[in-house]
């Protein structure tokens, strides 16, 4: 998109068709990127439209802050939301081999954004009941956004850029606040080095969550066996080692708490028990054969290091239900939000 496709009509539904007739949608009704409604996007930001937010190499493409914040428009965000949506993108920046793969991969990644800090409630973003499904404005115009920058920016369209074999529903939005309130466990961007006061948002390109439903589990390690259970099942474990990102429900953080598990040693527990036999992964087809003597000795630890798990606490009150996100071997990255004065 550019600024010679801007259209103008006068019936709000026509321009909506019309949205959908330039190509710019992601399947559901976007707003009408009117003039107007991205100077303000921009304004609020302290941006000119021309600043360079994230590059696409491969396919020698640039997204302008102003093309960022006509998509954020369209996706619905607010303009207080775009402080956000241009950290997120220029996080993934950092990495450019994993822009191309979020973008395009076979395997369908989406763009997992987990929002720390004051900023979660100055945008009212949700942490609890329902926090990986819909309902909230911010959680799902957010990651909506950066879905639409790069469909627009980039072509990641199916069948087109995007080679997503069966594609993946997290691409609609994969973005969430952490509860810090009621965590055990201090905030995920102060145990990435940041200041408690700080706005963060960490970034991973990632799949699924995968809810781990241990309504019966009475301690600590009863829930983290059947977290670690379903490490290893996640993808069959071709990704072993990665990252993870782990999303326990309150009820499973207050048993883990009143069991003395702190972060680190939830993290140590699953590397341990989160492992399978080389020989297991080539006889399921995962890993490349023919098998080695020693293959069935040889553990695959779902991760190197305990960093390589990150955890938070999030979600409502009522299920014992926590959730885990394979993020791939993209390198996680938490980043402070500038927001302009």
């Amino acid at each position: 998109m550019n600024r010679s496709e801007i259209v103008e009509f006068s019936d709000t539904v026509e321009i909506i068709e019309e949205c959908y007739r330039m190509g710019w949608s992601d399947g559901l009704p976007v707003v009408p990127p009117v003039e107007y409604k991205v100077r303000e996007m921009l304004e609020l930001s302290g941006l000119t439209g021309e600043e360079e937010i994230i590059t696409f190499d491969m396919r020698r493409r640039v997204l302008t802050a102003e093309n960022a914040a006509a998509n954020a428009v369209m996706a619905g965000c607010l303009p207080e939301y775009f402080p956000v949506l241009t950290t997120a993108l220029r996080t993934l920046d950092e990495e450019k081999n994993y822009v191309n793969m979020a973008a395009s991969s076979t395997s369908s990644p989406a763009i997992l954004m987990i929002v720390n800090g004051p900023i979660r409630h100055t945008l009212e973003m949700n942490s609890r009941d329902g926090i990986f499904g819909p309902g909230n404005r911010a959680n799902a115009c957010l990651g909506r956004a950066v879905r639409l920058c790069f469909m627009n920016g980039f072509e990641a369209r199916p069948g087109i850029l995007d080679r997503g074999t069966l594609g993946n529903p997290s691409k609609y939005t994969l973005t969430f606040a952490e509860n810090e309130e009621d965590s055990p466990w201090e905030p995920l961007h102060v145990s990435r080095g940041f200041q408690p006061g700080d706005s963060c948002v960490t970034i991973a390109v990632a799949y699924n969550p995968i809810t781990v439903n241990n309504a019966y589990g009475q301690t600590g390690e009863m829930i983290l066996a059947s977290v670690a259970d379903t490490l290893k099942s996640a993808c069959l474990a071709w990704r072993f080692p990665a990252q993870w990102a782990l999303v326990f429900g309150p009820e499973h953080a207050i048993t883990l708490n009143e069991g003395g598990w702190t972060r680190r040693g939830i993290q140590e527990y699953l590397i341990e028990n989160a492992a399978r036999p080389q020989a297991e992964l080539i006889r399921l087809g995962i890993a490349q054969g023919p098998e080695r003597d020693g293959d069935d000795q040889l553990l695959r630890r779902c991760s190197r290091e305990p960093d390589d798990i990150i955890i938070v606490m999030g979600g409502g009150t009522g299920g014992r239900n926590s959730a885990i996100i394979d993020t791939t071997n993209y390198q996680i990255r938490t980043r402070r939000i500038e927001v302009a004065s």
